[in-house]
């Protein structure tokens, strides 16, 4: 503890350094009031001004100083330079140079633009067929973005790394409105950016992160109509919690190694990059911005001013080899290829075909549903047994190990057929016994739904009657096959269908569970008698076997019908002819 002598040293050194420091502030004071009387003080807003454009480190220097000059408090100014300084960030928030764009002064024809677009990536970039067409549309779609209902994604794909994706992605941020190019982007950025700045969105690297996220995937699905283009999320707001609603509306391109995620495939313009072959050369792209990238940028600026109203509900002729997805994402783009006008409304229908005509569906079940498809052929009707037995045939196809290593079973079959609202029922191929299976009348319109690049077959009732009744067509067209047929001799190994039973006209009979052991009641079973049959004989038209059917001779036929079936069933006219059929 200190000892009196040494508190009264040091009280007296505290006193010494107080009367130096008021003697300096005095003459201080004394000092800025002689300033004060030789120069007039300036305009506080100007002042005020001046202090919001130095950096924080000068500010903080001279603030105190110069509020007890104005006569007012240290925190009084650092409100006033703080507004101040709110303002001029939202004035002048640029962002990068090559956002700022003065467009052309001279009208720009759009034929010619697109033409030059095109010729700027075939010299840095090799393509596959159609896409040097498809991007410099989707380039002038995005300049023209506000005007559209839709807005395609467009995704680059390869199906390894050094492809070229990387170098597209480059020239599209020099050549978008508002660029902006992330490796990486999180789920609450996205809708947040966009809300704030409106860019283009240009997504690298895709694959690192989209397929594990699936917020992030409906994020982005949103953003592809511009009625729906909308998140709405929770935030803070003075301590409270509001509601706010945030666009995703926004041009966006997304480059991936692989596949997209299959929604966002659905509404993507996709464009299949490969690595370039050797002896293949084109000029090194400097990555950065350049004079002709801001003379097409200027360019695409005015003709998108000039233009881009006429933009408005555009609908322009689509090819019909587009199903309805692929047909909304390229409409905006051949609407700008129609504006623009020569040969691009010709070029921008070819690519649309190429690159998106005949793209199937990345679906599983709706690859069952086109292979179930293939596997009819011309048949009216088919046992699911036949019809897994046709389908796990084929070893380039995944139903042969797609479990896991083992083909696929009937019960799966009904699965995912199932998801079309397709059941099974009971079906009677001529001359094999009768048992679940599917029906080309139920199948016909999921076919047409999701299948059309396999249109045009022929409809049932144009088909001969044996094969309206059953036969599947031969490899050759001239006959029933018996690769897959019900037979006993052409069931696969361990078909539980091995013991099946055949009336003497060929007819669909009932499984026997207690066959006739040797041979006795043979003649009975196989003449459609009731001695050997262990169940009844079931109805041609409705399926039951209750009340018991009679026999009835249709086309030379004998089958089993009810009295009350029989009219409907035996029909006049080519309506009777395709119930029978079936």
């Amino acid at each position: 503890m200190a000892n009196k002598e040494e508190l009264h040293g040091q009280a007296k050194q505290a006193d010494d350094w107080l009367a130096a420091f008021s003697k300096k502030s005095q003459e201080a004071l004394a000092q800025r009031a002689a300033e004060k009387s030789a120069a007039p003080l300036p305009d506080e807003s100007a002042l005020v001004e001046a202090l919001a454009r130095k950096a924080d480190t000068e500010y903080d220097k001279v603030r105190t100083e110069i509020a007890d000059t104005l006569g007012i408090r240290v925190s009084t100014l650092d409100d006033k330079v703080a507004a101040l300084r709110d303002a001029l960030n939202a004035v002048n928030k640029t962002g990068p140079a090559h956002w700022s764009v003065e467009p052309a002064a001279e009208r720009v024809d759009g034929a010619t633009l697109l033409e030059d677009l095109r010729k700027h990536f075939r010299r840095h970039v090799v393509l596959p067929p159609s896409a040097d067409v498809a991007i410099p549309l989707w380039i002038l779609h995005a300049w023209t973005h506000d005007y559209c209902e839709i807005s395609p994604i467009l995704s680059l794909q390869s199906p390894t790394k050094r492809c070229g994706k990387t170098h597209v992605m480059i020239l599209l941020l020099f050549l978008t409105p508002k660029s902006e190019l992330a490796a990486n982007v999180s789920t609450a950025s996205i809708f947040r950016y966009i809300e704030a700045e409106h860019p283009t969105l240009l997504i690298d690297e895709g694959d690192s992160f989209l397929s594990a996220n699936e917020e992030m995937r409906g994020i982005l699905n949103s953003g592809h109509t511009k009625a729906g283009a909308t998140v709405i999320r929770v935030e803070e707001v003075d301590g409270e919690h509001v509601t706010k609603r945030f666009s995703t509306w926004a041009p966006k391109a997304i480059a991936l190694i692989k596949a997209l995620p299959e929604t966002l495939a659905d509404r993507s313009v996709i464009v299949r990059m490969m690595r370039k072959p050797k002896g293949v050369a084109v000029e090194r792209l400097r990555k950065r911005d350049t004079i002709e990238l801001k003379q097409l940028r200027a360019r695409c600026a005015r003709w998108a001013a000039d233009n881009g109203l006429k933009l408005i509900d555009a609908d322009p002729p689509v090819p019909d080899s587009l199903h309805d997805r692929a047909a909304d994402n390229w409409r905006p783009l051949l609407a700008v290829a129609d504006l623009a006008g020569g040969p691009w409304p010709a070029l921008a229908r070819k690519a649309a075909c190429d690159l998106s005509g005949a793209e199937e569906d990345g679906s599983m079940n709706v690859m069952l549903l086109a292979d179930v498809q293939a596997a009819f052929g011309a048949a009216t009707v088919m046992k699911s047994a036949d019809l897994v037995a046709a389908l796990t045939a084929d070893a380039e196809r995944p139903w042969a190990e797609y479990n896991k290593g083992k083909p696929l079973t009937q019960r799966q079959l009904a699965r995912m057929l199932g998801e079309f609202g397709l059941i099974s029922v009971s079906v009677h191929p001529l001359g094999v016994v009768h048992g679940k299976g599917y029906r080309r009348v139920d199948l016909e319109p999921q076919w047409d739904a999701y299948c059309p690049s396999m249109a045009g077959q022929a409809p049932a009732s144009e088909l001969p009657l044996s094969v309206q009744v059953g036969e599947r067509a031969s490899a050759d067209g001239t006959g029933t096959t018996s690769d897959f047929s019900s037979g006993r001799d052409g069931l696969p190994p361990g078909s539980k269908n091995g013991n099946l039973a055949y009336s003497h006209a060929g007819l669909p009979a009932c499984p026997d569970e207690n066959p006739p052991e040797d041979g006795e009641g043979q003649a009975d079973h196989q003449n459609g008698g009731n001695g050997g049959v262990a169940h009844p004989p079931v109805c041609r038209h409705c399926g039951s076997s209750e009340p018991t059917p009679n026999q009835a001779a249709v086309d030379g036929l004998n089958i089993w019908l009810h009295r009350g079936c029989e009219a409907e069933y035996l029909g006049n006219g080519d309506d009777g002819l395709r119930r029978r059929a079936s």
